[in-house]
């Protein structure tokens, strides 16, 4: 017999549509998990999408609760060398999120849930912010450690983290990765003491570059299993205890190098004009091509 779907929406609570995609099913491993996955077209289950708020998400075999312990079990494994050569990037686009925040509060106590190898958190203390993080990925913590900075390997449903203590909150890319983002957004809104900030980032599900590209859109990948639109990322956060008081794109900085790399595995075709780019002095210079599918969130605890 079938094991039921869990379609219970996580972002309202109500009820869903057919499937969207194509199901082509992938089992979470450690290499689909690591932030430069390439398995495009390729979902951990059946997209489905809610009648009433349009989130989408992979409908759940169990409890979600149940399956994020069993994903992070999975990301405890996850490397990914590439993102330590696109640390002068990955500091850009910090810069930008810290400069929104800062125009809610000023520097004082900052933590990162899902901080990878903390990239953000060494632009937050350059800035004079006092930084925490917590990441699953042991490898992932282990380059944390190696530039001094006070990283917790652990996961949000057991973060040990006292409550109502920080001044800003960072959830970038990791909402799109949970069974039950609002259970993540509930640990956020615990710890944050009262004005202070949530800066949220997600894949813009919503945007016409996805809509466009269906199933070939390059968020549709293993490791994401919610789809969030500006909509249903505001309703989440409004209903947990935010108020949401800025929604912008959030484009990315990295090397020509790397979006080339990128691209090439999206258009295989492309791959001798890309790598005909890098070979003339462009793979090291700096890009931040707007695609205007990615969110930004920042959100003030009510």
């Amino acid at each position: 017999m079938a094991m039921a779907l869990v379609t219970c929406c996580p972002v309202c609570g109500r009820g869903l549509q057919s499937r969207e995609l194509p199901r082509r099913v992938t089992a979470p491993r450690a290499d689909s998990l690591r932030p430069t996955d390439t398995g495009f077209g390729r979902l951990a289950g059946e997209l489905v999408r809610c009648r009433a708020c349009r989130h989408g998400w992979v409908a759940a075999s169990s409890d979600p609760l149940e399956l994020d312990a069993q994903w992070s079990a999975s990301y405890t494994d996850a490397e990914d060398e590439v993102t330590l050569s696109e640390e002068a990037g990955q500091q850009v686009t910090a810069s930008r999120g810290l400069a929104a925040i800062e125009r809610y509060v000023v520097p004082g106590t900052l933590v990162d849930l899902g901080c990878w190898t903390g990239s953000f958190l060494v632009a937050a203390r350059a800035r004079g912010w006092r930084t925490v993080g917590v990441e699953p990925a042991r490898w992932a913590v282990e380059q944390a450690a190696a530039r001094s900075l006070d990283v917790r390997q652990g996961t949000l449903a057991k973060v040990d983290l006292p409550s109502d203590t920080f001044d800003a909150v960072v959830m970038a890319d990791v909402l799109e990765h949970l069974w039950a983002p609002a259970t993540g957004v509930a640990v956020a809104r615990r710890i944050v003491g009262a004005g202070g900030v949530l800066l949220a980032t997600v894949p813009d599900a919503g945007s016409v570059m996805a809509r466009m590209l269906g199933r070939r859109w390059w968020s549709v990948v293993p490791m994401h299993v919610q789809f969030f639109t500006a909509a249903s990322l505001t309703s989440l956060l409004t209903s947990t205890g935010f108020r949401v008081v800025e929604v912008t794109t959030h484009p990315k900085t990295f090397s020509v190098r790397y979006y080339a790399d990128r691209l090439g595995a999206f258009m295989p075709p492309a791959r001798p004009l890309l790598a005909a780019a890098t070979r003339r002095g462009l793979g090291d210079r700096l890009v931040t091509p707007d695609f205007r599918d990615r969110l930004m969130v920042v959100a003030l605890a009510a």
